[in-house]
């Protein structure tokens, strides 16, 4: 198991680089409402030091905090692809969660858990002074919106969820036939090969994204090599890195079904989904179809994993419209 970790850890380092008991009380005093001002800065929240950028604070808007994908990945790269448009219209706030980015790590390696995250999220709320927040989420970022809205309903007004994607028994199926439908028929028959043998599927997982290069790593998150290109570089520039420790305590302690949670949420949600997205956010996207009380599904026929790269103008278009009620 110890190995298994180890080896997943990584894998999941590769895939988001290329996007990334009761929990303790926010020790950060709360702005007073209304102060949002534009530019960088850290709040104490729970006993970390977390990086935000605010940055559209003329708007006035209800807070828009991107909670970045991962687990352990950055807002580096959004932040300067779809998120300038954005900013055209609402006050957004680049969050990087706790050991991720450019936000400090808690000292116990351990001090991953979802709720600690949760929990981290509603002190930002409280440290912003917002008696609400709109939550954009993508990737694993959905996912943690998405629950923290079920745990505190009355302090998200809407929710974005780009992408969503955990990692579930049933992704991992999905991800393995995305490996597959990518490959040449050398890695074809080294999958099919896996998948007929008898260990853990979460083994056989690792198994296949340890097999898979760069290039069919791009081919399994993008739809245009000209975006994953683009997203390599920005990530090189970022000089930040993913050191897997918040996806390890994930694999270990996460047992709590999204699509059984999302059920009792009632906020009103966004879903994007790219159409070729291979790492499971376009069968989360269509489950959560199913169970959203209030929610309205985007298709993007022109993405895979990151429609928010792939197409930004449409992306920043479909928000702003949900933003206003359309």
């Amino acid at each position: 198991m110890k190995n298994l970790m180890k080896h997943v850890g990584r894998l999941l380092l590769i895939l988001l680089l290329f996007s990334c008991g009761q929990p303790p009380q926010s020790s950060q005093a709360p702005t007073a409402k209304g102060q949002l001002e534009d530019g960088e800065r850290f709040y104490s929240i729970n006993g970390v030091r977390h990086w935000v950028n605010i940055k559209g604070s003329s708007k006035q808007t209800t807070p828009l905090v991107v909670v970045h994908g991962g687990p352990g990945g950055n807002n580096y790269t959004f932040e300067r692809t779809v998120g300038p448009l954005l900013e055209k219209f609402a006050t957004v706030v680049y969050y990087e969660q706790r050991g991720c980015g450019r936000s400090d790590a808690p000292q116990d390696p351990e001090d991953y858990l979802l709720q600690t995250l949760i929990s981290d999220l509603e002190g930002l709320r409280q440290a912003l002074g917002a008696p609400r927040l709109v939550l954009l989420g993508y990737s694993f970022g959905a996912e943690l919106s998405l629950r923290y809205a079920a745990r505190h309903p009355d302090k998200v007004e809407k929710l974005i969820l780009s992408a969503p994607a955990e990692l579930s028994p049933s992704n991992m199926l999905v991800q393995i036939q995305g490996f597959h439908a990518v490959g040449d028929s050398v890695l074809r028959t080294k999958i099919e090969k896996i998948i007929k043998d008898t260990t853990a599927l979460e083994q056989k997982y690792a198994q296949v994204w340890n097999l898979s290069s760069a290039a069919v790593v791009d081919k399994f998150l993008f739809l245009d090599t000209a975006n994953a290109r683009r997203n390599r570089e920005l990530w090189k520039e970022s000089k930040l890195t993913n050191t897997g420790l918040m996806a390890k305590v994930y694999l270990r302690h996460n047992k709590a079904d999204l699509i059984r949670t999302a059920a009792g949420v009632t906020t009103p949600t966004l879903l994007i989904s790219g159409v070729y997205d291979k790492n499971g956010g376009l069968h989360t996207g269509l489950a959560l179809r199913q169970v959203l009380s209030h929610n309205t599904l985007k298709l993007y026929q022109n993405s895979a994993h990151f429609p928010d790269l792939e197409e930004p103008a449409r992306f920043a278009a479909d928000v702003q419209a949900f933003l206003k009620g359309k």
